[in-house]
């Protein structure tokens, strides 16, 4: 494919700590001394709609356990089981992360330009499967339908950067708990080898690891 004519997305997604960001931003810069303009951006869903409804939950629940993290992972999924809070978790999920994305990307997107996405809707889905625990498959198995590419531009290019758990854990200050990054890398792992992302191995050498996602980048999007 040929990317220089046109908008195109090139993602990076994984675990927390993994080292997505990082490369993200090696490839920016090496893109640039290239003379290719590049644009980045940072995806992760972050609560717009519900953000005041979802703080005051959070620090009421924090609170009840010696664990606080674990115990608003707990009430988050015992919460979903209910028919009816889940739809409108989830409707509301895909409006305000939607619009979002189309502000942050699809803009980009429709005035030709490259944009580097560091995380996706890959990594919020995700994140959304694991609070729904055994309903997980019915969203991730949705990821191909039509109202789910309505709603998310898909990229030209995925690079999943993989890393074990314990090593991600120990770069990151922020991330719960080892078991958080479990839950995520398991379906991560999943995604890459049904869809047949770019994987690459997070452990690498910073620099080394760098300039194989941009030799690959190079040969499979055409820049």
């Amino acid at each position: 494919m040929n990317c220089m004519n046109k908008g195109c997305l090139i993602v990076f997604v994984g675990i927390d700590g993994s080292g997505k960001t990082t490369q993200a931003k090696i490839l920016l810069r090496g893109l640039g001394e290239e003379g290719i303009k590049a644009t980045y951006v940072w995806c992760r869903w972050e609560p717009f709609l519900l953000r005041p409804l979802i703080k005051r939950w959070k620090n009421k629940n924090a609170g009840k356990s010696d664990s606080g993290s674990v115990a608003v992972r707990n009430k988050k999924q015992k919460l979903l089981d209910r028919p009816v809070f889940r739809w409108l978790w989830l409707s509301s999920f895909f409006i305000d992360y939607g619009l979002q994305i189309f502000l942050k990307v699809r803009v980009k997107l429709l005035m030709r330009r490259l944009v580097i996405s560091d995380r996706i809707f890959y990594d919020s889905i995700i994140d959304q499967a694991v609070n729904l625990g055994n309903r997980s498959d019915w969203l991730l198995n949705s990821m191909d339908s039509f109202w789910m590419r309505m709603f998310f531009p898909q990229p030209q290019l995925v690079i999943y950067v993989d890393c074990p758990e314990d090593i991600a854990f120990s770069r990151k200050d922020d991330a719960p708990d080892v078991e958080y990054l479990i839950d995520r890398r398991k379906q991560y792992l999943k995604l890459a080898e049904k869809y047949g992302w770019m994987k690459v191995d997070g452990t690498m050498q910073v620099e080394k690891l760098a300039a194989r996602i941009k030799d690959e980048i190079m040969e499979r999007v055409g820049l």
